[in-house]
């Protein structure tokens, strides 16, 4: 991993981005009932239900307020608090102490500015068909409003650089409201290509998208022998059915939602928008340590939750940033 702060090797590294740029279509977006402005917890406590991802067995997710004001995940007796240096890279997950699969509840409590703690019968989230529409159904009219929130922003634009991919953080413009995101993927074929996509994050936009289902691209032989076990009604092993995955090969999307269809265009934005949850989700370990709403400008590019892991840990490391010339508060 590689620490840049020269604003000359920033524009460098991000000089062969995609010209071609979607944004979220206008339609993609539902009425909240929440400001922005402040925090947020669990007015009344509330359970989902789910197979564990790892251990496919059924699980049960106790969602409850957060605990002297900050959010925690437990599991077989032990809490975790929401703290960067706890996480551990496990399985192709954000992995918090022993709880795996945290990423997705915390794309939810980024996106709302909730602070919560999770209790699990089992050690991993499921992987639910509707992604974060099990937090964000039972959480409608459910929510308490705390503090106002302070702003949080970088002091001045740094990147980190892995061996392939990358993330660049900078400071808000003056007319944003919060997060702006800049993600591209790079994969095979037609169906996802080389996407970008430039997209403030809102309450607003993310009731819309955050049920986006997890993604399974595979190449062609492999994503129609998937298909006929989704058929056959999912793998015995693991909880992978046609309707918690979003299927794809280089040139088909297997089991398409409609919802996710840009009318204009044709272009179907699940997978993308699934992205954007995935990414999106360490920063809620910032604003949890710095105790604000981050606001600033995400530029991505193969950004994995090993990664994501990584920012994290960097970010919440006062220590670190000072070494770099960086702070992160308000």
């Amino acid at each position: 991993m590689k620490v840049l702060t020269k604003i000359s090797e920033i524009k460098d590294l991000i000089s062969d981005r995609n010209p071609e740029i979607f944004s979220l279509p206008l339609e993609f977006s539902e009425k909240v009932d929440i400001d922005p402005s402040y925090s947020y917890t669990i007015q009344n406590e509330f359970q989902v239900e789910g197979k564990a991802t790892f251990e496919n067995k059924e699980s049960v997710i106790k969602v409850s307020p957060s605990q002297n004001g900050r959010s925690g995940f437990s599991w077989n007796g032990i809490r975790y608090d929401l703290d960067s240096q706890n996480c551990i890279k496990g399985n192709h997950n954000i992995q918090l102490g022993e709880v795996k699969v945290i990423e997705h509840p915390l794309a939810w409590m980024l996106a709302f500015g909730v602070y919560a703690d999770f209790t699990l019968s089992e050690s991993s989230f499921p992987t639910f068909d509707f992604c974060d529409r099990v937090y964000m159904d039972p959480s409608k009219g459910n929510l308490k409003r705390l503090e106002k929130r302070k702003k949080i922003s970088v002091s001045s634009p740094f990147a980190l650089v892995w061996e392939k991919g990358y993330c660049v953080l900078e400071p808000a413009a003056q007319e944003s409201e919060g997060l702006l995101i800049d993600h591209q993927v790079e994969y095979p074929g037609t169906t996802v290509g080389k996407s970008r996509i430039v997209t403030e994050l809102t309450a607003e936009n993310f009731s819309y998208f955050g049920d986006a289902r997890t993604t399974a691209f595979r190449n062609k032989k492999d994503a129609e022998n998937f298909y006929q076990i989704g058929l056959a009604g999912g793998l015995k092993d693991y909880p992978f059915t046609l309707e918690n995955v979003l299927l794809l090969d280089e040139d088909k999307i297997y089991n398409i939602r409609g919802k996710f269809k840009d009318p204009r265009s044709d272009y179907n934005y699940e997978f993308i928008c699934h992205e954007l949850i995935d990414i999106i989700s360490w920063l809620r370990f910032v604003e949890e340590k710095y105790e604000g709403k981050f606001f600033g400008k995400m530029t991505t590019f193969l950004f994995d939750h090993h990664k994501q892991i990584d920012i994290a840990q960097f970010s919440c490391d006062p220590e670190e940033l000072e070494k770099y010339g960086i702070r992160i508060g308000n």
